[in-house]
């Protein structure tokens, strides 16, 4: 999305995954429509029904794992949903920041401003692809796993492990309920996820590409200070893009807080669910055979992975930004320039990074600390059962 036009044709798309998951962020911010009490009258079916045949299966350790494996995704989605309705007005907000501060302002912009616009826009092209299918075309194959598994084994059996409570699926009538429950919450939450995921992600990228071309305005002020031709019109110029620089790094600090504020709760619930999700996938690998511990492992560990790559991007663009702002010859500034540069230095100090809600930040070596931890949990794990 390089220009408006391209981002408005996209924006279309996440409207209709808004629509259908309940959260009409940009159409009808904050308000409760019929299709969100329709997904949480789902959601509550849902929780009702996991505790349900937790109790129901309190002597079988083993069926309750399978029925609880769901519940960190579902939990982190729901969080999700309440998050888009707490906050409507700061998305749509910074939607429209976006579109004006970044995309209108620099899609006629110089040859660098457009590249950078450029870029940006394939990547979201191809990552906003690539989502849609994968996440589409994961769920295809979850809901048709319950077919294929009685064709093989002649068993019937639920998309879901867990029971609606006082709904027998011995019956054929009470299989039809659960299975119609089950698809509309396979439908809405992974129709949820990729509009979480990806607007994360597509606001985190735009706030990038925000700073890279801060980055080159800053390089522009460099090149016009070791420039040796110094007049009254140098100066002014000198003038101008300071003044354009100082904007930039305003408007980036701005964008990566914004991002921060929205996100930070979720990226809390998204790796502590999917912590105790991946524990809990990993002891069904060592203790059974049931095949779609698998999926739910894979699916799991790439979006846990995901978040943390992008918070990882955020940051080396951050220090990108950082050591830019220091190796700026700022003593050849006039005086008044000087003084302000202060301010900008003073404002670098405190550190701009993408945390989960302020407990760890979302960077590589989180990440790491986040993959050892469970290494030590599965090695524990072997060793347990060997």
């Amino acid at each position: 999305m390089a220009n408006v036009k391209d981002f408005r044709k996209l924006m279309k798309s996440l409207i209709v995954y808004s629509k259908v998951a309940g959260v009409e962020l940009w159409t009808a911010p904050g308000k409760f429509t019929p299709v969100s009490y329709y997904v949480s009258f789902h959601i509550t079916v849902y929780f009702a029904s996991t505790v349900w045949t937790l109790r129901k299966y309190i002597d079988d350790p083993i069926r309750m794992m399978k029925v609880l494996i769901t519940l960190g995704t579902a939990v982190q989605l729901y969080i999700k949903f309440f998050v888009w309705h707490s906050k409507p007005q700061e998305v749509k907000l910074f939607t429209a920041e976006l579109e004006q501060e970044v995309l209108k302002r620099y899609q006629d912009g110089s040859e660098e401003e457009t590249a950078v616009l450029r870029h940006t826009g394939r990547i979201l092209w191809i990552v906003y692809r690539i989502m849609s299918a994968s996440y589409i075309f994961a769920a295809v194959a979850f809901g048709v796993y319950p077919a294929f598994y009685y064709f093989v084994t002649g068993v019937v059996m639920p998309l879901f492990v867990y029971e609606l409570p006082f709904c027998d699926l011995s019956s054929s009538l009470g299989y039809a309920v659960t299975m119609c429950f089950q698809i509309n919450l396979l439908v809405i939450g992974v129709l949820g996820a990729i509009l979480s995921d990806f607007v994360f992600f597509m606001y985190a990228i735009y706030a990038m590409a925000r700073t890279e071309i801060s980055i080159l305005h800053l390089g522009e002020l460099e090149n016009m200070l070791i420039d040796p031709n110094k007049n009254e019109e140098h100066t002014e110029d000198i003038r101008r893009k300071w003044v354009q620089c100082m904007h930039d790094h305003q408007q980036s600090t701005s964008f990566f807080s914004t991002i921060e504020n929205l996100f930070g709760l979720m990226c809390l619930a998204q790796v502590a669910t999917e912590f105790l999700s991946i524990c809990d996938a990993m002891l069904l690998v060592l203790l059974t055979d049931w095949y779609p511990t698998y999926s739910y492992l894979y699916v799991m560990f790439v979006q846990l992975s995901g978040y943390f790559v992008i918070g990882h991007m955020v940051e080396i663009k951050i220090d990108a930004l950082y050591n830019k702002i220091i190796s700026l010859p700022w003593y050849k500034l006039p005086v008044k320039e000087q003084k302000e540069f202060r301010f900008l230095m003073s404002r670098q100090q405190y550190p701009m990074m993408l945390t989960a809600y302020g407990f760890h930040p979302m960077n590589f070596e989180a990440y790491m600390s986040v993959l050892k931890r469970l290494y030590q949990f599965f090695v524990m794990l072997m060793q347990y059962v060997g």
